[in-house]
């Protein structure tokens, strides 16, 4: 399939580094990944700065993010008004992907972040380095497409994203929860008897 039809949606690579204008400021050099559940719709939205070394995440809603005809990205909401991603309780991010081949959150500047390491774990190469792009609605609203990397006599292919697109690499991070040791999440434990009563 070719690629053409990618054009008036809005790849991931697009995202990174690039100029957010907020209500209140611009943010320059900031990279915005989608946070999307197995079945490709937009739940969350996180943003990292390089210039303050801030990971900041929000709840996605319809007209959050516009792209305009210039191909300007505008959020709208206030950058000051946005929590860090700290300060999110974990369990919002077990369930959730984003694509980030560039491992952003690896940089110097984000070490010690509290939320590194369960956003990290959220990250689709992490699990199959054949998927070499997402591209989205160009509202953020949903995962539209995968862009899987080619053999070495093909060209990229694009299909739609469906609910079995990551399927495979759900399955597998569920695994390495429960095999990872010392992590807080566990696939069973044993119930103290006097609590069944």
């Amino acid at each position: 399939m070719d690629l053409w039809f990618l054009l008036g949606l809005t790849s991931q690579r697009s995202l990174k580094s690039c100029r957010l204008e907020f209500e209140d400021r611009p943010l320059e050099r900031a990279s915005l990944f989608p946070l999307f559940d197995d079945e490709g719709r937009t739940r969350m939205v996180m943003i990292t700065s390089e210039e303050d070394a801030r990971i900041v995440v929000m709840d996605w809603a319809p007209g959050v993010f516009v792209r305009d005809r210039a191909m300007r990205n505008r959020v709208r909401l206030r950058f000051a008004d946005l929590s860090d991603a700290s300060m999110w309780d974990e369990e919002r991010f077990e369930d959730l992907w984003h694509f980030d081949p560039w491992w952003v959150l690896r940089e110097d500047r984000y070490h010690g972040r509290g939320a590194v390491p369960i956003l990290q774990s959220t990250n689709i190469p992490g699990y199959d380095p054949k998927i070499s792009g997402i591209v989205f609605a160009r509202d953020l609203e949903r995962a539209s497409y995968v862009v899987t990397k080619p053999n070495s006599d093909q060209t990229p292919r694009a299909r739609r994203f469906t609910t079995s697109t990551l399927a495979a690499i759900s399955r597998h991070r569920s695994t390495a929860r429960v095999r990872s040791p010392g992590t807080a999440l566990v696939g069973w434990r044993l119930r103290p008897s006097w609590r069944s009563i």
